[in-house]
Protein backbone atom coordinates (compact mmCIF):
# COMPACT_ATOMS: atom_id res chain seq x y z
CA UNK A 1 0.00 0.00 0.00
CA UNK A 2 1.79 3.32 -1.25
CA UNK A 3 1.33 6.38 0.33
CA UNK A 4 -1.16 8.09 -2.04
CA UNK A 5 -3.59 5.11 -0.76
CA UNK A 6 -2.56 4.75 2.89
CA UNK A 7 -3.64 8.61 3.18
CA UNK A 8 -7.37 8.16 0.88
CA UNK A 9 -7.59 4.97 3.61
CA UNK A 10 -6.81 7.73 6.34
CA UNK A 11 -9.19 10.29 4.67
CA UNK A 12 -11.84 8.10 4.03
CA UNK A 13 -12.10 5.94 7.67
CA UNK A 14 -11.13 8.72 9.90
CA UNK A 15 -15.11 9.89 11.73
CA UNK A 16 -15.22 13.05 14.28
CA UNK A 17 -15.14 10.94 17.20
CA UNK A 18 -11.27 9.80 15.77
CA UNK A 19 -10.23 13.38 16.16
CA UNK A 20 -8.81 14.94 19.31
CA UNK A 21 -11.13 17.83 20.85
CA UNK A 22 -8.52 19.86 20.62
CA UNK A 23 -7.75 19.68 16.95
CA UNK A 24 -11.32 20.77 16.30
CA UNK A 25 -11.10 23.66 18.52
CA UNK A 26 -8.09 24.65 16.60
CA UNK A 27 -9.92 24.07 13.50
CA UNK A 28 -12.71 26.60 14.94
CA UNK A 29 -10.70 29.32 15.47
CA UNK A 30 -9.62 28.57 11.92
CA UNK A 31 -12.91 28.53 10.81
CA UNK A 32 -13.40 32.16 12.38
CA UNK A 33 -9.89 33.46 11.18
CA UNK A 34 -11.09 32.90 7.97
CA UNK A 35 -14.08 34.42 7.98
CA UNK A 36 -12.89 37.43 8.98
CA UNK A 37 -10.33 37.59 6.51
CA UNK A 38 -12.35 36.78 3.61
CA UNK A 39 -14.66 39.85 4.84
CA UNK A 40 -12.30 42.08 5.24
CA UNK A 41 -10.84 41.04 1.51
CA UNK A 42 -13.96 42.16 -0.21
CA UNK A 43 -12.52 45.23 -0.55
CA UNK A 44 -8.86 45.43 0.63
CA UNK A 45 -7.44 42.27 -1.18
CA UNK A 46 -5.73 42.46 -4.30
CA UNK A 47 -7.98 41.37 -7.36
CA UNK A 48 -10.21 40.20 -5.04
CA UNK A 49 -13.29 42.08 -6.25
CA UNK A 50 -12.51 40.92 -9.87
CA UNK A 51 -12.21 37.22 -9.20
CA UNK A 52 -15.61 37.24 -7.40
CA UNK A 53 -17.01 39.55 -10.72
CA UNK A 54 -15.36 36.60 -13.16
CA UNK A 55 -17.33 33.87 -10.75
CA UNK A 56 -20.30 35.39 -11.26
CA UNK A 57 -19.64 35.64 -15.00
CA UNK A 58 -18.95 32.24 -15.41
CA UNK A 59 -22.22 31.28 -13.70
CA UNK A 60 -24.87 33.07 -15.78
CA UNK A 61 -27.40 30.56 -15.58
CA UNK A 62 -25.74 28.18 -13.01
CA UNK A 63 -27.46 27.00 -9.84
CA UNK A 64 -27.23 29.10 -6.65
CA UNK A 65 -25.08 26.63 -4.58
CA UNK A 66 -23.17 28.01 -2.16
CA UNK A 67 -22.41 31.37 -0.61
CA UNK A 68 -20.01 34.28 -1.46
CA UNK A 69 -18.63 35.52 1.83
CA UNK A 70 -19.63 38.75 2.60
CA UNK A 71 -21.27 39.52 -1.10
CA UNK A 72 -25.03 38.08 -0.26
CA UNK A 73 -25.01 35.84 -3.41
CA UNK A 74 -25.06 32.14 -4.20
CA UNK A 75 -22.99 30.56 -7.40
CA UNK A 76 -22.46 27.20 -8.40
CA UNK A 77 -20.01 25.65 -5.75
CA UNK A 78 -17.30 25.28 -8.18
CA UNK A 79 -17.07 29.00 -8.49
CA UNK A 80 -17.89 29.98 -5.13
CA UNK A 81 -15.04 28.03 -3.82
CA UNK A 82 -13.36 30.16 -6.41
CA UNK A 83 -14.43 33.38 -5.68
CA UNK A 84 -14.06 32.47 -1.57
CA UNK A 85 -10.42 31.26 -1.91
CA UNK A 86 -9.65 34.29 -4.16
CA UNK A 87 -9.99 36.55 -0.76
CA UNK A 88 -9.03 34.17 1.80
CA UNK A 89 -5.49 34.43 1.38
CA UNK A 90 -5.44 37.97 -0.69
CA UNK A 91 -4.51 39.67 3.44
CA UNK A 92 -1.92 37.47 4.06
CA UNK A 93 -3.60 37.47 7.49
CA UNK A 94 -4.44 33.58 7.38
CA UNK A 95 -3.20 30.95 9.70
CA UNK A 96 0.41 29.43 9.17
CA UNK A 97 1.15 25.08 10.26
CA UNK A 98 4.90 26.46 10.65
CA UNK A 99 6.37 22.62 10.40
CA UNK A 100 4.72 22.39 7.15
CA UNK A 101 5.30 26.02 6.24
CA UNK A 102 1.76 25.85 4.68
CA UNK A 103 -1.33 27.98 5.08
CA UNK A 104 -3.46 24.52 4.81
CA UNK A 105 -6.83 26.02 5.56
CA UNK A 106 -6.37 29.00 2.81
CA UNK A 107 -8.46 26.86 -0.26
CA UNK A 108 -9.76 24.09 1.98
CA UNK A 109 -11.97 25.63 3.76
CA UNK A 110 -13.53 27.80 0.58
CA UNK A 111 -13.65 24.31 -1.04
CA UNK A 112 -15.48 22.55 1.50
CA UNK A 113 -17.72 24.95 2.48
CA UNK A 114 -19.06 25.06 -0.96
CA UNK A 115 -19.69 21.76 -1.48
CA UNK A 116 -20.93 21.15 2.27
CA UNK A 117 -23.87 23.97 0.65
CA UNK A 118 -24.18 22.19 -2.48
CA UNK A 119 -25.04 18.37 -0.86
CA UNK A 120 -27.40 20.43 1.33
CA UNK A 121 -27.78 17.94 4.38
CA UNK A 122 -23.74 18.49 5.87
CA UNK A 123 -24.32 18.60 9.77
CA UNK A 124 -21.77 20.45 11.37
CA UNK A 125 -19.69 17.34 13.18
CA UNK A 126 -19.02 16.26 9.35
CA UNK A 127 -17.93 19.72 8.11
CA UNK A 128 -15.78 19.89 11.05
CA UNK A 129 -14.27 16.16 9.97
CA UNK A 130 -13.41 17.47 6.61
CA UNK A 131 -11.52 20.51 7.27
CA UNK A 132 -9.80 18.84 9.67
CA UNK A 133 -8.30 16.15 7.63
CA UNK A 134 -8.23 18.46 4.51
CA UNK A 135 -5.65 20.63 6.26
CA UNK A 136 -3.73 17.54 7.95
CA UNK A 137 -3.56 16.14 4.24
CA UNK A 138 -2.13 19.44 2.84
CA UNK A 139 0.56 19.85 5.98
CA UNK A 140 1.82 16.08 4.87
CA UNK A 141 1.49 16.36 1.81
CA UNK A 142 4.25 19.02 2.40
CA UNK A 143 6.10 17.50 4.74
CA UNK A 144 6.81 14.75 2.15
CA UNK A 145 9.50 17.62 0.38
CA UNK A 146 13.32 18.10 1.76
CA UNK A 147 13.32 21.46 0.45
CA UNK A 148 11.80 24.40 -0.95
CA UNK A 149 11.21 23.79 -4.31
CA UNK A 150 10.82 26.94 -5.39
CA UNK A 151 14.01 27.39 -7.14
CA UNK A 152 12.63 25.08 -9.63
CA UNK A 153 10.00 27.20 -10.79
CA UNK A 154 7.08 25.91 -8.76
CA UNK A 155 5.09 28.32 -5.61
CA UNK A 156 4.59 25.75 -3.84
CA UNK A 157 2.39 26.86 -1.28
CA UNK A 158 -0.77 27.04 -3.18
CA UNK A 159 0.20 23.72 -4.78
CA UNK A 160 -0.01 21.73 -1.38
CA UNK A 161 -3.12 23.18 -0.08
CA UNK A 162 -5.29 22.11 -3.10
CA UNK A 163 -4.20 18.19 -2.43
CA UNK A 164 -5.45 19.35 1.23
CA UNK A 165 -9.23 20.89 -0.29
CA UNK A 166 -9.35 18.14 -2.41
CA UNK A 167 -9.25 15.82 0.21
CA UNK A 168 -11.76 17.74 2.26
CA UNK A 169 -14.15 17.62 -0.25
CA UNK A 170 -13.70 13.96 -0.74
CA UNK A 171 -14.88 13.37 2.57
CA UNK A 172 -17.60 15.19 2.09
CA UNK A 173 -18.91 13.35 -1.03
CA UNK A 174 -18.03 10.28 1.07
CA UNK A 175 -15.73 8.79 -1.41
CA UNK A 176 -13.68 5.79 -1.60
CA UNK A 177 -10.30 5.70 -0.75
CA UNK A 178 -9.72 4.35 -4.48
CA UNK A 179 -11.77 7.51 -5.49
CA UNK A 180 -9.67 9.89 -3.38
CA UNK A 181 -6.78 8.60 -4.99
CA UNK A 182 -8.29 8.94 -8.27
CA UNK A 183 -9.51 12.43 -6.91
CA UNK A 184 -5.88 13.53 -5.95
CA UNK A 185 -4.67 12.18 -9.51
CA UNK A 186 -7.24 14.62 -11.02
CA UNK A 187 -6.04 18.10 -9.15
CA UNK A 188 -2.28 16.46 -10.11
CA UNK A 189 -3.31 17.32 -13.56
CA UNK A 190 -4.79 21.02 -12.69
CA UNK A 191 -2.46 22.25 -9.67
CA UNK A 192 0.38 24.29 -10.50
CA UNK A 193 1.41 27.67 -9.35
CA UNK A 194 4.92 29.38 -10.82
CA UNK A 195 7.43 30.57 -8.22
CA UNK A 196 7.93 33.64 -10.70
CA UNK A 197 5.32 35.50 -8.86
CA UNK A 198 8.72 35.84 -6.15
CA UNK A 199 10.28 37.94 -8.85
CA UNK A 200 7.14 40.35 -9.88
CA UNK A 201 5.82 42.85 -7.07
CA UNK A 202 2.93 43.62 -9.22
CA UNK A 203 1.38 40.79 -9.71
CA UNK A 204 -2.14 39.65 -8.29
CA UNK A 205 -0.78 36.05 -7.84
CA UNK A 206 0.50 36.04 -4.09
CA UNK A 207 -3.34 37.43 -3.28
CA UNK A 208 -5.59 35.67 -5.22
CA UNK A 209 -3.67 32.14 -5.77
CA UNK A 210 -5.46 30.08 -3.44
CA UNK A 211 -8.82 30.41 -5.42
CA UNK A 212 -7.72 27.95 -8.09
CA UNK A 213 -6.60 25.25 -5.51
CA UNK A 214 -9.97 25.57 -4.31
CA UNK A 215 -12.21 25.41 -7.61
CA UNK A 216 -9.86 22.43 -8.81
CA UNK A 217 -10.67 20.42 -5.90
CA UNK A 218 -13.89 20.69 -6.03
CA UNK A 219 -14.17 19.56 -9.69
CA UNK A 220 -11.16 16.86 -8.67
CA UNK A 221 -14.05 14.79 -6.31
CA UNK A 222 -16.54 15.83 -8.76
CA UNK A 223 -14.79 13.48 -11.33
CA UNK A 224 -14.02 10.98 -9.23
CA UNK A 225 -17.71 10.64 -8.01
CA UNK A 226 -18.22 9.86 -11.13
CA UNK A 227 -15.84 6.67 -10.76
CA UNK A 228 -13.21 7.63 -13.26
CA UNK A 229 -10.23 6.36 -13.26
CA UNK A 230 -6.59 8.52 -12.45
CA UNK A 231 -3.48 7.43 -11.37
CA UNK A 232 -2.69 4.51 -8.69
CA UNK A 233 0.28 6.24 -7.43
CA UNK A 234 -0.56 10.09 -8.14
CA UNK A 235 2.31 11.30 -5.24
CA UNK A 236 4.97 8.48 -4.83
CA UNK A 237 4.61 6.93 -8.26
CA UNK A 238 7.61 6.91 -10.94
CA UNK A 239 6.23 10.32 -12.70
CA UNK A 240 4.25 11.68 -10.22
CA UNK A 241 4.01 14.34 -7.56
CA UNK A 242 7.17 14.34 -5.85
CA UNK A 243 8.97 13.15 -8.96
CA UNK A 244 7.93 16.54 -10.56
CA UNK A 245 7.67 18.90 -8.86
CA UNK A 246 10.68 17.36 -5.91
CA UNK A 247 12.72 16.22 -8.26
CA UNK A 248 12.52 13.04 -5.84
CA UNK A 249 14.28 14.74 -3.36
CA UNK A 250 11.49 13.95 -0.62
CA UNK A 251 11.03 11.47 2.42
CA UNK A 252 7.82 9.81 1.52
CA UNK A 253 7.35 8.36 5.04
CA UNK A 254 6.59 12.03 6.46
CA UNK A 255 3.48 11.75 4.10
CA UNK A 256 2.10 9.11 6.37
CA UNK A 257 4.24 8.96 9.91
CA UNK A 258 1.89 9.20 13.07
CA UNK A 259 -1.29 9.35 10.44
CA UNK A 260 -3.91 9.24 13.19
CA UNK A 261 -2.08 9.69 16.16
CA UNK A 262 -0.60 13.17 15.29
CA UNK A 263 -2.42 16.14 13.69
CA UNK A 264 -0.55 18.79 12.44
CA UNK A 265 -3.89 20.15 11.73
CA UNK A 266 -4.45 20.87 15.65
CA UNK A 267 -1.06 23.29 15.51
CA UNK A 268 -1.82 26.32 14.12
CA UNK A 269 0.18 29.66 13.91
CA UNK A 270 -3.03 32.93 13.54
CA UNK A 271 -1.83 35.63 12.76
CA UNK A 272 -2.32 38.98 14.58
CA UNK A 273 0.20 41.19 12.24
CA UNK A 274 -1.22 41.27 8.43
CA UNK A 275 1.90 40.15 7.08
CA UNK A 276 3.71 36.79 5.90
CA UNK A 277 4.62 35.32 8.74
CA UNK A 278 8.04 35.45 7.45
CA UNK A 279 8.18 39.10 8.39
CA UNK A 280 6.69 38.70 12.05
CA UNK A 281 9.84 37.54 13.45
CA UNK A 282 11.13 40.81 12.60
CA UNK A 283 8.27 42.27 14.03
CA UNK A 284 8.35 40.40 17.52
CA UNK A 285 12.49 41.57 17.20
CA UNK A 286 12.71 45.21 17.08
CA UNK A 287 9.45 45.13 19.49
CA UNK A 288 10.71 43.59 21.75
CA UNK A 289 14.42 45.03 21.69
CA UNK A 290 12.71 48.48 21.77
CA UNK A 291 10.78 47.61 24.75
CA UNK A 292 14.02 45.87 26.60
CA UNK A 293 15.85 48.73 26.19
CA UNK A 294 13.74 51.67 25.67
CA UNK A 295 14.85 52.15 22.06
CA UNK A 296 13.28 55.38 20.23
CA UNK A 297 12.99 55.46 16.59
CA UNK A 298 14.87 58.19 16.24
CA UNK A 299 18.07 57.36 17.99
CA UNK A 300 18.23 54.21 15.50
CA UNK A 301 21.44 54.40 13.75
CA UNK A 302 21.18 51.15 11.68
CA UNK A 303 19.06 47.71 12.19
CA UNK A 304 20.65 44.81 10.33
CA UNK A 305 18.98 41.74 9.94
CA UNK A 306 20.14 37.69 8.90
CA UNK A 307 17.27 36.07 6.78
CA UNK A 308 17.47 32.61 5.84
CA UNK A 309 17.47 31.37 2.28
CA UNK A 310 13.66 31.25 1.81
CA UNK A 311 13.37 34.55 3.69
CA UNK A 312 15.47 36.44 1.48
CA UNK A 313 12.68 38.10 -0.70
CA UNK A 314 11.56 39.79 2.56
CA UNK A 315 14.53 42.08 2.18
CA UNK A 316 15.06 42.33 -1.85
CA UNK A 317 15.05 43.99 -3.61
CA UNK A 318 16.08 46.80 -1.45
CA UNK A 319 14.67 49.66 -2.98
CA UNK A 320 11.25 48.28 -2.96
CA UNK A 321 11.27 46.23 0.06
CA UNK A 322 12.42 49.54 2.14
CA UNK A 323 9.72 51.75 0.27
CA UNK A 324 6.89 49.27 -1.04
CA UNK A 325 3.89 51.06 -3.37
CA UNK A 326 1.54 48.36 -2.74
CA UNK A 327 -0.11 46.44 -0.31
CA UNK A 328 1.46 43.07 -1.68
CA UNK A 329 5.37 44.40 -1.50
CA UNK A 330 4.41 45.82 1.96
CA UNK A 331 3.21 42.60 3.29
CA UNK A 332 6.80 40.54 2.28
CA UNK A 333 8.91 43.54 3.25
CA UNK A 334 10.81 43.17 7.02
CA UNK A 335 12.03 46.61 7.11
CA UNK A 336 8.40 48.35 6.09
CA UNK A 337 6.49 46.23 8.66
CA UNK A 338 9.34 46.07 11.44
CA UNK A 339 9.36 49.80 11.38
CA UNK A 340 5.78 50.26 10.85
CA UNK A 341 5.96 48.19 14.51
CA UNK A 342 8.23 50.57 15.86
CA UNK A 343 6.99 53.69 14.65
CA UNK A 344 2.91 52.89 15.58
CA UNK A 345 3.59 50.23 17.76
CA UNK A 346 1.39 47.81 16.00
CA UNK A 347 0.56 46.86 11.96
CA UNK A 348 -2.59 46.75 10.98
CA UNK A 349 -4.60 46.52 7.52
CA UNK A 350 -4.86 50.12 7.85
CA UNK A 351 -1.11 50.22 7.37
CA UNK A 352 -1.07 48.11 3.62
CA UNK A 353 -3.29 51.28 2.37
CA UNK A 354 -2.06 53.88 -0.61
CA UNK A 355 -1.76 56.82 2.27
CA UNK A 356 0.48 54.65 4.36
CA UNK A 357 3.26 54.15 2.48
CA UNK A 358 3.49 58.08 2.62
CA UNK A 359 4.69 58.04 5.76
CA UNK A 360 7.61 59.88 6.32
CA UNK A 361 8.72 58.23 9.77
CA UNK A 362 8.23 54.86 8.71
CA UNK A 363 10.40 54.98 5.53
CA UNK A 364 13.07 56.98 7.03
CA UNK A 365 13.38 54.16 9.52
CA UNK A 366 12.92 51.36 6.95
CA UNK A 367 15.85 53.48 5.01
CA UNK A 368 18.34 52.28 7.71
CA UNK A 369 18.13 48.67 7.50
CA UNK A 370 21.01 46.28 5.74
CA UNK A 371 20.98 42.55 5.20
CA UNK A 372 23.01 38.95 4.79
CA UNK A 373 21.83 35.61 3.85
CA UNK A 374 22.83 32.62 6.32
CA UNK A 375 23.10 29.83 3.68
CA UNK A 376 22.82 27.46 6.47
CA UNK A 377 19.42 27.99 7.30
CA UNK A 378 17.14 25.52 5.26
CA UNK A 379 13.60 24.40 5.37
CA UNK A 380 13.51 23.83 9.54
CA UNK A 381 15.05 27.15 10.20
CA UNK A 382 13.69 29.04 7.70
CA UNK A 383 12.04 31.44 10.12
CA UNK A 384 15.22 32.16 11.92
CA UNK A 385 15.94 35.99 11.86
CA UNK A 386 18.82 37.20 13.46
CA UNK A 387 18.50 41.35 14.02
CA UNK A 388 20.50 43.94 15.68
CA UNK A 389 19.78 47.58 16.45
CA UNK A 390 22.49 50.00 16.42
CA UNK A 391 22.40 53.23 18.41
CA UNK A 392 24.40 55.57 19.88
CA UNK A 393 24.29 53.83 23.45
CA UNK A 394 25.24 50.65 21.68
CA UNK A 395 24.55 47.45 20.01
CA UNK A 396 21.33 45.48 20.99
CA UNK A 397 20.71 42.18 19.61
CA UNK A 398 17.92 39.40 19.06
CA UNK A 399 18.12 36.12 17.96
CA UNK A 400 14.62 34.63 16.86
CA UNK A 401 14.34 30.81 16.28
CA UNK A 402 11.19 28.50 15.98
CA UNK A 403 13.49 25.46 17.05
CA UNK A 404 12.76 24.15 20.69
CA UNK A 405 10.64 27.23 20.71
CA UNK A 406 6.58 26.86 22.89
CA UNK A 407 4.43 29.61 21.00
CA UNK A 408 1.93 31.34 22.66
CA UNK A 409 -1.34 29.74 21.45
CA UNK A 410 -4.02 32.91 20.23
CA UNK A 411 -7.36 33.14 22.25
CA UNK A 412 -10.77 32.82 20.60
CA UNK A 413 -11.24 36.02 21.83
CA UNK A 414 -8.47 37.68 20.75
CA UNK A 415 -9.59 36.37 16.89
CA UNK A 416 -12.92 37.33 17.43
CA UNK A 417 -11.46 40.85 17.87
CA UNK A 418 -9.25 40.06 14.49
CA UNK A 419 -12.80 39.17 12.78
CA UNK A 420 -14.29 42.37 13.68
CA UNK A 421 -11.43 44.63 12.70
CA UNK A 422 -11.48 42.97 9.63
CA UNK A 423 -15.39 42.52 9.01
CA UNK A 424 -15.11 46.49 9.18
CA UNK A 425 -13.42 46.97 5.86
CA UNK A 426 -16.46 44.34 4.19
CA UNK A 427 -18.21 45.21 1.48
CA UNK A 428 -22.08 45.34 3.20
CA UNK A 429 -21.80 46.22 7.05
CA UNK A 430 -21.91 43.42 9.19
CA UNK A 431 -23.29 44.81 12.53
CA UNK A 432 -21.72 43.13 16.03
CA UNK A 433 -25.07 41.11 16.39
CA UNK A 434 -23.99 39.24 13.59
CA UNK A 435 -20.65 38.90 14.21
CA UNK A 436 -21.11 37.44 17.45
CA UNK A 437 -23.87 35.47 16.12
CA UNK A 438 -20.85 33.71 13.74
CA UNK A 439 -18.63 33.11 16.24
CA UNK A 440 -20.83 31.68 18.65
CA UNK A 441 -22.27 28.79 15.80
CA UNK A 442 -18.76 28.25 15.08
CA UNK A 443 -17.52 27.19 18.77
CA UNK A 444 -21.09 25.07 18.79
CA UNK A 445 -20.89 23.75 14.92
CA UNK A 446 -20.82 20.21 16.66
CA UNK A 447 -24.25 20.57 17.33
CA UNK A 448 -25.67 22.26 14.41
CA UNK A 449 -27.65 19.34 12.62
CA UNK A 450 -27.54 21.25 9.35
CA UNK A 451 -24.75 23.93 8.48
CA UNK A 452 -27.37 25.98 6.70
CA UNK A 453 -28.30 27.87 9.72
CA UNK A 454 -24.54 29.16 9.64
CA UNK A 455 -24.09 29.95 6.02
CA UNK A 456 -27.09 31.83 6.01
CA UNK A 457 -25.36 34.66 8.30
CA UNK A 458 -22.55 34.89 6.09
Amino acid sequence: MGISYELAKFIAETQYEDIPKEVFETQKKSIVDGIGITLGAATLGDGCREFVELAVENSSGGAGEATVIGFDRKLPAGWAAFANAAMAHSLDFGDTQMDAVVHSNASTFPAALAVAQKLGNVDGKKLLTALVLGSETACRVSLGSNEDLEKYGYYMPTIYTSFGATAAVCKLLDLTPKQIVDAFSFNLCQTTCSSELMNNSKTVMRSVREAFSARNAVLSGQIAAKGLNGFEEPLEGKLGFYHAYARDNCTLERVTEDLGKKYYAGSLYFKLWPSCAGTHPGIIAVTELAKQHHILPEEIERIHVVVSQRNKMLMEPEEIRKAPTTSIIGKFSIPYTASVALVKGNVTLDDFQPEAFKDKRVLELASKFTHETNEGWGKTEGMNTDVTIYTSRGEFHYFYTEVGKERKDTSMEELKEKLKSCARHSLHEKTEETLDQITDMVEHLEELDNIEKFTAIL
